[in-house]
């Protein structure tokens, strides 16, 4: 399924058409593309999550990019982009054969799949998971506030659109990620989590003010993928720490579980430029193309990085 003859990047795409797209590419490209791991949403729904290298057969150590999408329901146009990464890497390897030279890619297109069919068929506006909480017939759970990090940090109102969960990893969804984090150790570079649409490259920390020692380095990575977005698009981009750029501390939150508790060196916010969560169909295409220019400058970057010894760890996974 080619890009021109499908219209994956015409419309928003459901859950079983996201899966489907994924599996036709491990068939159609076996030698690039193949399933990574899968678990199981709270209401049944397969969450895949794809592996792209130069030769996916082979079982050789590289270090790994980590990219997700879908983390809260309503995003819709970050599913768009993870898809359209996975495209470009896959369909169109030998322009972007560089990006994979010194990394495999380890793509999550949809995190959170209860969540977006119910923002699909019901409310749009939908951010949390979908499992009942057993009170006052709330239901759901922010995935970006779930993770083992600061956890207490955040609101414990059940109703809540932020409602961080009765403990960290109650979500089957977010467990999924901290168990890829998991089977990547300790060869992750590279953590992006996809979000929109402030326009913004952030990094850790969400719960402090209190910076990574290689917050310089992490800030080179995000400056040049928005560099590159306003050189090639006129879009904007704003850098800086997460904790900076919200109104209040967050405690739970991907990107800073990724670097403080796996060690991920390089863990980035991309809150994607959109007017909306969903914006028209007939955007999808261009918002994809200006993300996906964004990427490759950040990824270019961090192949540079002092940060990163591109010496092959003895550990495969």
């Amino acid at each position: 399924m080619s890009l021109d003859q499908s219209s994956t990047f015409n419309g928003y795409l459901c859950h079983k058409e996201i899966n489907r797209y994924l599996a036709d590419l491990e068939q159609n490209y076996p030698s690039k593309i193949k399933k990574f791991s899968s678990a199981y949403s709270y209401e049944g729904r397969e969450i895949r999550t794809v592996r792209i290298s130069t030769n996916v057969k082979q079982k050789r150590t590289k270090f790994y990019i980590l990219i997700d999408a879908g983390i809260h329901a309503r995003e819709w146009i970050t599913i768009s982009v993870a898809l359209y990464v996975v495209h470009q890497l896959v369909e169109r390897d030998a322009i972007n054969s560089r990006l994979l030279r010194n990394f495999d890619w380890i793509i999550l297109p949809l995190l959170n799949p209860d969540g977006y069919e119910y923002s699909r068929e019901y409310n749009k506006m939908w951010r949390k998971t979908r499992r009942p909480l057993g009170r006052d017939r709330c239901v759901g759970v922010d995935c970006n506030r779930n993770f083992n990090i600061s956890w207490g940090i955040g609101t414990p109102k059940y109703c809540s659109l932020v409602y961080r969960g009765e403990r960290p990893f109650s979500e089957q969804e977010t467990r999924n990620v901290r168990d890829i984090f998991r089977m990547l150790r300790p060869n992750c570079k590279f953590y992006l989590s996809l979000h929109s649409h402030a326009k913004a490259i952030l990094y850790p920390r969400a719960y402090s003010s209190t910076l990574p020692q290689n917050w310089k380095h992490q800030d080179e990575v995000a400056q040049a993928g928005a560099d590159a977005i306003v050189a090639a698009c006129g879009v904007k981009y704003r850098c800086g720490s997460a904790s900076a750029f919200l109104d209040n501390a967050v405690g739970g939150s991907s990107i800073d579980y990724a670097h403080d508790i796996e060690k991920v060196p390089f863990a980035l916010v991309m809150e994607i430029a959109s007017k909306c969560f969903h914006p028209p169909t007939e955007d999808i295409a261009r918002i994809c193309r200006e993300s996906w220019i964004g990427i490759q400058a950040m990824v270019r970057q961090l192949a540079i990085s002092p940060r990163i010894s591109f010496t092959r760890s003895k550990t495969a996974i």
